[in-house]
């Protein structure tokens, strides 16, 4: 068998001996653009090879990344594709080179980001080693780890499909206290009347307040006028640098942040209640 080709060397590997890889972070068949892929490769050619693990002359060869490109030319009718071969990886390596080099190119489906997030995380044991590895945001991958445990496929379908977005889900998910039934009901009811921020705010601090709500009541109640005034709050030295420090670990706004403390604080010791 021959030693593994290194990544640097351009070859050009028949369609049918290529296997797209199950460490590729493209689940989702990608049929977006691709006409107008297919198009740009037929006039200028092929620009950036496709990434293949294997060794060179032992088919078949696994895709870590290039899958749109792949189906372009399955499209044109053409034989081969240009490739470039990767040597020996580990299941966590190919997940990891598929989701950076995917997210550098075409936006990858939410689907496929969380699902590769939580491959990784559940692989590498930590928040932070995802981010060091990908180059992701904690807030990002706490996003995905949290839409893939607790969103239900209904819900995932709604964020996919660009109907809320996941700080929505997010709200929706605490205001029902994690009652799928009830979460669901939240984001269809988001989704048609499209409240202003202050009123989705509102709708975790109610659906927190009492678990026995329904989804139109914890709706009917967040949707109502409210005054809100802003405190100043005095802090010293201290306490600004480790809120500052929380903040930036947690990319949270310091304001968000301070006012998400101080709202937990009061509702675990029976000071908030709803009016």
């Amino acid at each position: 068998m021959s030693e593994p080709t290194e990544i640097s060397e351009i070859h050009h590997i028949p369609l049918a001996e290529i296997e797209v890889s199950g460490d590729n972070v493209r689940i989702s068949k990608q049929t977006v653009a691709l006409d107008e892929l297919a198009a740009s490769i037929a006039i200028h050619g092929l620009l950036q090879p496709v990434v293949l693990v294997g060794v060179l002359g032992n088919p078949p060869y696994q895709l870590i990344s290039g899958q749109r490109r792949f189906l372009a030319h399955q499209k044109l009718g053409r034989s081969d594709i240009k490739a470039v071969f990767t040597g020996p990886l580990s299941r966590t390596e190919a997940i990891i080179r598929s989701l950076v080099e995917n997210l550098q190119r075409v936006d990858l489906n939410f689907a496929d980001t969380q699902i590769a997030v939580t491959e990784l995380y559940k692989e590498l044991g930590s928040e932070e080693e995802v981010r060091k590895r990908t180059g992701l945001s904690m807030r990002t991958i706490r996003d995905h780890l949290q839409i893939e445990a607790k969103a239900s496929p209904e819900i995932k379908k709604k964020i996919i499909d660009g109907e809320i977005s996941v700080m929505d889900v997010k709200r929706a998910l605490r205001a029902a206290q994690d009652d799928i039934a009830k979460a669901e009901k939240l984001v269809d009811l988001i989704i048609q009347n499209g409240p202003p921020a202050n009123v989705k705010r509102r709708l975790v601090t109610y659906g927190s307040s009492d678990e026995r709500l329904t989804a139109d009541e914890i709706f009917k109640e967040a949707s109502k006028p409210h005054i809100e005034q802003k405190i100043m709050l005095t802090l010293d030295r201290h306490m600004q640098d480790s809120l500052m420090t929380a903040a930036n670990s947690l990319e949270m706004d310091p304001s968000e942040l301070a006012g998400r403390a101080l709202e937990e604080w009061l509702t675990e010791n029976g000071y908030l209640v709803t009016q």
